[in-house]
């Protein structure tokens, strides 16, 4: 699963976040996957994680609070597309990041030459019994 985190209070300056990497780390500790400098942001505010069929989960760390949604959260939650992440004064939007389409070229290929030659294989048959026909 790939996510994607865009920064939108205006304050940062580059693009959005991808990841596929879990578990992914916010903060402002030079260790955080996503280094936010904001107030109120603490070392490892919060831990984004895969957890399979629970989806991403969100982890704050224990002294931090986190708002989705303008929802306060202290304690682990799931994090939802679209989600309006608070930390401290950044704030970020939560994707599903879409995934690229793996390069399938070579077989897309070969499936059409052996569809190529089995419409060419009818074809002989099909000329075969009409010339054993008459």
């Amino acid at each position: 699963m790939k996510i994607r985190l865009e920064r939108i209070d205006g304050t940062a300056a580059g693009g959005p976040v991808e990841s596929r990497r879990f578990p992914f780390a916010l903060g402002q500790a030079k260790e955080c996957d996503l280094r936010i400098e904001a107030k109120g942001v603490w070392d490892k505010h919060l831990v984004l994680d895969n957890e399979g069929d629970n989806g991403i989960t969100a982890t704050p760390s224990p002294d931090a609070l986190v708002f989705v949604n303008g929802d306060a959260h202290r304690k682990k939650f799931r994090v939802n597309h679209g989600d309006l992440l608070e930390l401290g004064a950044a704030k970020f939007r939560f994707w599903f990041a879409p995934l690229g389409q793996a390069d399938r070229r070579g077989l897309e290929g070969l499936i059409w030459v052996a569809l190529l030659l089995l419409a060419l294989g009818q074809a002989g048959v099909i000329a075969w019994l009409m010339s054993s026909a008459g």
